[in-house]
């Protein structure tokens, strides 16, 4: 009898296993990417379906306030017997505190795609939503990624970003091009899960000629990779909250 694995996508403002509209397409698109013999689905707190809603973080600001929630949704799916979640967020907002109090592997797609751009290649960029100037950048402190040398605002909110899809594939060759031209990037990530969602990484990868790096597609194959090799993130590093007592 096969073992199936069992995977949670969080997201807080969803109805689990009632869904509907983007989230409906979405969790469709989820479950196209994982292996014939894994669970997975969105999980969110909303009980009424028809609140459920997709959420847009776009700042710092707005990373912070859904952190709480978010934290709330692993837990239950811990108790649910989820084997691993998935932050649903580019920008892998409270992927410490998570761990802190989690056991079972959580897994941030932002930080899983570029740890993969830079295993692809020597140097690689970000295509985000948003607005203003490429920023360069040698160190990105958070991740200790010395690869990662640019990022690049498209130009579009995230809003737009699932709305015009077109437009925001070809705002995203435009500096994907700029990307590996002028910054010499080997490949390039999303920052943006919408970006992801729309699953044009193999149409910029032929675009730009470097590898795209898809965080939705890695995210998904890294939580099946920690539960079939039994790994989770060190509790001697992730300790639990003094005020958690011991789980």
């Amino acid at each position: 009898m096969i073992k199936m694995r069992k995977i949670a996508f969080l997201q807080p403002s969803a109805s689990t296993g009632k869904l509907s509209g983007e989230l409906a397409r979405r969790e469709k698109i989820l479950k196209s990417i994982a292996s014939d013999d894994t669970e997975i689905e969105y999980f969110g707190l909303e009980m009424d379906p028809t609140k459920s809603h997709l959420d847009a973080i776009q700042s710092s600001y707005e990373s912070v306030l859904s952190v709480p929630q978010i934290i709330k949704a692993a837990m239950n799916a811990e108790k649910a017997g989820y084997q691993a979640v998935i932050i649903s967020c580019g920008g892998d907002p409270g992927v410490t505190p998570l761990r802190e109090v989690l056991t079972i592997p959580v897994v941030p797609p932002g930080s899983s795609a570029k740890h993969v751009c830079s295993m692809i290649g020597r140097k690689f960029s970000i295509l985000t939503s948003g607005f203003g100037e490429t920023s360069r950048t040698e160190i990105h402190e958070r991740d200790g990624l010395l690869k990662l040398i640019s990022i690049h605002p498209i130009g579009f909110t995230v809003p737009d970003i699932r709305e015009k899809v077109n437009e925001s594939f070809e705002a995203m060759v435009r500096e994907g091009k700029i990307a590996v031209k002028q910054y010499g990037a080997n490949a390039v990530t999303f920052g943006c899960m919408s970006m992801a969602y729309n699953m044009y990484d193999e149409e910029l990868t032929e675009a730009i000629g470097v590898p795209v790096v898809n965080p939705l597609k890695v995210a998904v194959k890294m939580a099946e990779m920690y539960i079939d090799l039994g790994l989770t993130h060190s509790k001697l590093v992730y300790e639990v909250p003094p005020s958690l007592g011991n789980k």
